[in-house]
């Protein structure tokens, strides 16, 4: 008689609730450094630099109060990609492996700046951001508010598909899959039966949603959405986005 002792649970809110100065500041100010960040961790070539920016990001996740072991937890898939860099380009004689190290130092810097993002900003937030990012593209007849809740929607589907793999994963494992028995092969051809019901219960949910969307008569008149909140940058927003685009700009420049 096979014992059901096996569930599958996935973290599917990357939101860290809290009140420091990062998590309040507006979502628009924090994409625009992020931005800027990613810009300047490809424009440095010190390793002084990347020390610098490891540093600032070091400063930035303990204000924000944000646990450090779950964002290394988060970018173990990054490390990884980071180690075979190093191993390739130790590989290749041109790059050498202190080439390669820059490299894989370079990418984790990269992902790490975007957990502290995602980490302490929500995706109604985020989606609000893009919003404003993309609305002067109107006067070029760019559906900018079509744009904005596309994205919205897909952040949406996120945790609703983590969610049918957690429960369509146990349903299967009650059933005597073997995700954890036997041989790679064995573990992997025990998936199919898991994506399968998977993508038609994700086409199924966007089937219905397209048909209440149009119920509602979405997109009918071609009118500009509205918001029920007013989102203005506040002077303390203003001032931490030009206080660190100073800074990493000064980073660029000197590393």
């Amino acid at each position: 008689m096979l014992r059901y002792t096996s569930r599958m649970q996935l973290r599917i809110n990357t939101y860290i609730d809290g009140d420091s100065f990062v998590h309040t500041c507006d979502a628009r100010a924090k994409v625009l450094l992020l931005c800027a960040y990613t810009a300047t961790v490809f424009w440095i070539e010190t390793w002084a630099g990347q020390c610098l920016l490891g540093f600032l990001c070091l400063v930035l996740a303990l204000s924000a109060h944000v646990p450090l072991g779950r964002v290394l937890a988060m970018g173990i898939p990054v490390y990884m990609m980071a180690a075979l860099t190093v191993l390739f380009a130790s590989i290749n004689n041109q790059v050498g492996f202190a080439l390669g190290c820059f490299y894989g130092v370079r990418m984790i810097l990269l992902v790490l700046g975007s957990f502290i993002v995602v980490l302490t900003t929500t995706s109604t937030a985020l989606t609000d951001a893009l919003r404003s990012f993309v609305s002067p593209l109107r006067v070029l007849h760019v559906p900018a508010d079509d744009i904005a809740m596309v994205f919205s929607m897909a952040i949406r589907f996120i945790p609703l598909m983590a969610q049918e793999v957690c429960a369509i994963h146990d349903a299967q494992f009650s059933r005597g899959a073997s995700f954890h028995r036997g041989g790679l092969w064995q573990r992997l051809s025990a998936w199919p039966p898991v994506f399968i019901p998977l993508f038609v219960g994700m086409f199924r949910r966007a089937d219905k949603l397209s048909v209440a969307m149009d119920a509602r008569c979405y997109g009918v008149g071609g009118g500009r959405r509205t918001s029920l909140r007013d989102y203005r940058m506040t002077r303390a927003s203003v001032a931490v986005s030009v206080v660190g685009l100073g800074v990493l700009a000064a980073i660029a420049a000197l590393f």
